[in-house]
């Protein structure tokens, strides 16, 4: 998804006041033509087009360096970088200096959806700096909503991609009645336009009953992605909302705060430092109020097997590594994958270089709780051991079937290798096909623990001109040579050994043990 983060690199607040030109009524040319420094210009972002972002932007922890927290620019601060459309790095703030034009007008675009540049003024307005003329110029169009005749050209698209006239007709009733309550309702001036659209593409989303495709808002968008970069503040679990009110941990991430704080698979969150989790709390504003910032505590009440208590888990920056290894002292090289995201393939590779290069024979995957990652990953992972031109996966589109085939890379013949593959319940998605695919190719290779998740689709993502996004179920998938398809019947294991809770919890994995004690 396109971002425009590189528009305001370098460019920070100035400790000036919008408020000066809060009145319209009377300006005159000499003030409109005034140009306001980076400071009025991002409190006037931060306050006019930024105030109904959630409160959890209060955590954020700026990295500027003449900024501090006693200043009321550091506030300004955190709401624009919790929409990305500023980069919080180490650099030093200008407060006086003025900005461009037409970044100013970027950053409009990134933010509202507006777009104030066209051929005839781009040059224009990328050779002066932002004048008090354009801050109410924006101002009005937000205010007003001055019509744009594009926008219903666009929507006359989509009416017309409609099968039926009823289906037509259905979709203006879905506009008449948002006009409606905006207009006529009679508390309208207390609804949010903004909230009102995406709680119904939220719904619309939810309506086809597919828990994986899910649209995101674009504060929310911000936090989904940001979990895929592997770099965030907070206690480290993965979760879902399967129903609403249901905030579910899928799995608490190896070493990190949750893990550490014993909290469990399955374990049900119902409150959040006493904010209690409710049929209307959607998965991105319950996430906010467990993120940020390191070093703060957060108790959670939980539910697990029918009883409730309080857990108090400690937030901490967090960097996942996809891949860890190392060579254990009984003679087995451990390789534990975690995520299957962009930089897992050469942090694979090199855990096989060194397998290579080791004495051992012996070689343990894990990918217990590993529940998600990029299909294209896996499926070059997969060339490292599968033979040059054999199938890794199949996926299954709507109207055609593609096959990934390896590229041939046999960094390893797994034949020559004792290879043990550990599994759960939350290995799911990519790890899914990579232990079903292998199991495929080698037959000999023991798979331990218990049946996978059992996920089969693949999802892809559309980013919108808001920074919204929408992540939906594009195709289906099966293992590479059998073409074996596993929704919700997953991959069952060879040996089953059930994890010993309170022993993991005291740092004794007796699933890791049964494979040096018995092979």
């Amino acid at each position: 998804m396109k971002r425009l983060l590189q528009v305001l690199s370098g460019v920070i607040l100035a400790a000036v006041s919008f408020s000066a030109f809060a009145e319209i009524s009377d300006v005159n040319d000499k003030k409109l033509n005034k140009e306001p420094s980076r400071g009025i210009i991002f409190e006037y972002i931060s306050d006019s087009l930024l105030a109904d972002i959630p409160e959890s932007y209060e955590y954020i922890q700026l990295y500027y360096t003449d900024v501090k927290k006693t200043q009321k620019q550091y506030k300004y601060l955190q709401k624009i970088v919790y929409t990305w459309a500023l980069p919080n790095k180490k650099v030093k703030v200008n407060l006086t200096s003025k900005m461009n034009a037409y970044q100013f007008f970027e950053v409009v675009k990134y933010i509202t959806g507006y777009d104030f540049i066209d051929i005839d003024n781009k040059k224009i307005l990328q050779q002066r700096n932002v004048k008090v003329s354009d801050l109410l110029m924006v101002k009005e169009v937000m205010e007003n909503g001055i019509y744009d005749e594009e926008d219903n050209d666009k929507l006359e698209y989509y009416l017309d991609v409609l099968s039926t006239p009823e289906e037509e007709g259905k979709m203006k009733i879905f506009f008449d009645v948002y006009y409606t309550l905006l207009t006529e309702y009679y508390d309208h001036e207390n609804i949010d336009g903004n909230d009102l659209l995406y709680s119904g593409i939220e719904w619309l989303t939810q309506g086809i009953g597919d828990q994986f495709s899910v649209y995101f808002p674009p504060t929310e968008s911000k936090n989904f992605e940001e979990g895929l970069s592997g770099e965030f503040e907070w206690i480290g679990a993965y979760v879902e909302m399967e129903k609403p009110g249901i905030l579910k941990i899928i799995t608490p991430i190896v070493g990190t705060p949750s893990e550490k704080s014993w909290l469990k698979w399955g374990d049900i969150i119902l409150k959040v430092d006493g904010w209690e989790i409710q049929k209307n709390t959607t998965i991105n504003d319950a996430v906010a109020k467990i993120k940020w910032p390191a070093g703060s505590s957060v108790i959670l009440t939980i539910w697990r097997d029918g009883e409730t208590f309080e857990i108090k888990v400690f937030r901490e920056k967090i960097i996942i590594k996809d891949v860890e290894y190392k060579m254990l002292p009984n003679g087995f090289f451990y390789i534990q994958v975690k995520n299957f995201w962009d930089t897992v393939f050469q942090e694979f590779k090199k855990s096989l270089d060194e397998l290579a290069i080791s004495s051992t024979k012996k070689v343990i995957i894990d990918l217990r709780n590993n529940p998600w990652g990029y299909l294209e990953e896996v499926t070059e992972m997969l060339s490292l051991f599968v033979p040059k031109g054999e199938k890794t996966a199949v996926i299954q589109y709507k109207d055609f079937d593609y096959n990934y085939y390896s590229a041939g890379y046999e960094s390893l013949n797994l034949d020559d290798y004792q290879v043990y593959i550990l599994i759960n319940s939350w290995t799911a998605s990519a790890s899914e096909i990579m232990a079903g695919t292998l199991k495929d190719y080698f037959p000999n290779i023991i798979l331990i623990w218990e049946t996978t998740y059992g996920k089969w689709s693949v999802q892809t993502m559309k980013g919108y001109y808001d920074g919204s996004m929408l992540k939906y179920t594009i195709a289906k998938w099966a293992t590479g040579k059998t073409q074996k398809q596993i929704d919700k019947i997953g991959i069952s294991p060879d040996k089953e050994i059930i994890l010993d809770t309170e022993g993991f919890a005291k740092g004794i994995d007796n699933q890791l043990q049964y494979i040096f004690n018995t092979y």
